[in-house]
């Protein structure tokens, strides 16, 4: 019969082992993805734009997500929410949350929000608002219209047949993919 302390014995150098491998997977991950998105907000001509700018060892590029427009924020109200929109996205992409923006209207007020998957609205669980207005616009315009040109489909969506529309935030071009 195995003594129980010659089994403890033998089990340590083994747990010891596992825990190691384990603790040495993620810095692996991290070293060799190289893939960063930062997000940020730039006034490009006057209009404060959320820009993302995706990195990848040498290669980067730029592409404007949103565009507060003044026809639907004031000067200090669309520069406001531009950095906080940025300071949000920029959160969601790296800790890969929030796949898609997509708008909406919860209680009586067009939003524009994030949200995790298709199907869900701006007031469900794995959603977060960015924005609000407290004009009446609708919120598949409201979102067509802010969104930059590498985000933007071919034709705006008809608000009539489209009640709520969903804008990937990884388009399918970019160059790179994300670990």
């Amino acid at each position: 019969m195995i003594q129980p302390s010659y089994l403890a014995i033998a089990a340590t150098p083994l747990i010891a082992l596992a825990g190691s491998i384990f603790l040495a997977i993620p810095a692996a991950i991290a070293g060799d993805a190289g893939n960063l998105v930062r997000v940020s907000c730039e006034q490009n001509s006057s209009v404060p734009t959320v820009v993302a700018t995706l990195v990848n060892k040498s290669v980067s590029q730029k592409m404007t997500i949103l565009s507060f427009l003044p026809e639907y924020f004031a000067t200090t109200q669309a520069l406001a929410q531009c950095q906080s929109t940025a300071e949000q996205l920029h959160s969601f992409y790296n800790q890969n949350k929030m796949n898609y923006l997509a708008s909406d209207t919860i209680k009586g007020k067009p939003v524009v929000c994030a949200v995790e998957r298709r199907g869900l609205g701006c007031d469900s669980y794995n959603s977060d608002v960015l924005f609000s207005l407290n004009q009446s616009v609708p919120p598949s315009e409201l979102l067509y219209n802010m969104l930059g040109n590498d985000f933007k489909g071919s034709n705006v969506p008809s608000s009539r047949t489209v009640s709520r529309i969903y804008t990937d935030l990884r388009p399918p071009w970019w160059p790179f993919p994300f670990d």
